[in-house]
C-alpha cells in the first residue's frame, strides 16, 4: 500500500474515482501488504504488552470499545492533485469507540463503518519508522481526527527512551504535559483509555491505572501468577491430606 495520504473530505460533485474506492469494503481489500514485520524484538515486547494490558483493561466496554493492533485502516485519502485517492495506514495499537470488539475483523474500511471512533494510537518507533512516526503519521492521524496520539522511542545506545502525549485541539496535535506519579515517574495521561504512559526506570514501557495505584500487567506476568497460584494451591491440598491422614 502506498505511503498514507491525509484524509480528502469529499466534493459532493459526482466523482468516479471516489465511487470506485466506496465500492471496495472489508472482504474486498487486502489484510496485509505482504511484507515481513520490520520491527524487532525491541519493538515486539512493548507492542505485545499494550495490547493485550489495554485489551484486558477495556475488556467490560467489549460490546462497544475494540483494541487492535497492527491492522490496516482504510480510508479516502488525498492525491497530489488533491482528489480521491484509496489509503491506508496500520497503527501498532489503536482503540476504537463505537463497535464492538470482533475477532474476526480483517481491517476498518472507514466510509462503511461511520461509528467507528478511532480515539487512541500508540506507535512504537523503530530506527526505520521513526522519522515518519514524528511527521508524516503524525499528520495523518491528525487529519484522520484521531483525539490522542501517542508515540514510545525504546532506548538505544545514543538515547534514553521516552514517552510523547499528544492530544488533538481544532486539528492540529498539543503536547499533553507530564505528570508526576505515585512511584515517583512521570509519566502522560489518556484520556481515552483513562491510563497514564510513563518509562520506567530500565527504559520500558508501562501504563499506569489510577483507578487501582498500579501498572497494568503484561500477559506473561498474569500467567505466572496464574501458576504460582495453582501451585500453592495443590501444595496446600495435600498438606490437608496429609493432616487428615490421606494417603
Amino acid at each position: 500500500m502506498a505511503e498514507p495520504a491525509l484524509a480528502y473530505l469529499p466534493d459532493p460533485a459526482p466523482c468516479p474515482a471516489l465511487d470506485a474506492i466506496l465500492a471496495e469494503d472489508e472482504h474486498t481489500l487486502p489484510e496485509t501488504d505482504g511484507l515481513p514485520l520490520a520491527d524487532g524484538r525491541v519493538q515486539q515486547g512493548p507492542l505485545t504488552y499494550s495490547r493485550d494490558a489495554l485489551r484486558y483493561h477495556l475488556r467490560h466496554l467489549n460490546d462497544r470499545v475494540a483494541v487492535e493492533g497492527d491492522m490496516f485502516i482504510y480510508y479516502v485519502g488525498r492525491d497530489t492533485n488533491g482528489g480521491p485517492t484509496l489509503a491506508s495506514v496500520s497503527p501498532d495499537i489503536f482503540v476504537v469507540y463505537g463497535v464492538a470488539d470482533r475477532p474476526d475483523r480483517n481491517s476498518y474500511v472507514l466510509w462503511n463503518e461511520p461509528d467507528a471512533d478511532i480515539r487512541f494510537v500508540l506507535e512504537i518507533a523503530s530506527p526505520s519508522t521513526r522519522r515518519r512516526d514524528h511527521t508524516v503519521k503524525r499528520e495523518v492521524y491528525a487529519s484522520l481526527g484521531v483525539a490522542e496520539y501517542f508515540l514510545y522511542d525504546p532506548p538505544t545506545r545514543t538515547r534514553d527512551a521516552r514517552i510523547l502525549g499528544l492530544r488533538l485541539r481544532v486539528g492540529e496535535y498539543e503536547d499533553i504535559p507530564d505528570e508526576e506519579l505515585p512511584n515517583g515517574n512521570s509519566g502522560v495521561r489518556s484520556d481515552s483509555t483513562g491510563l497514564v504512559a510513563y518509562v520506567d526506570v530500565e527504559g520500558q514501557l508501562k501504563w499506569f491505572d489510577p483507578a487501582s495505584g498500579q501498572d497494568l500487567r503484561s500477559y506473561d506476568e498474569v500467567q505466572n501468577e496464574v501458576r504460582a497460584a495453582k501451585t500453592q494451591i495443590a501444595e496446600l491440598e495435600a498438606r490437608i491430606r496429609s493432616l487428615s491422614g490421606e494417603v
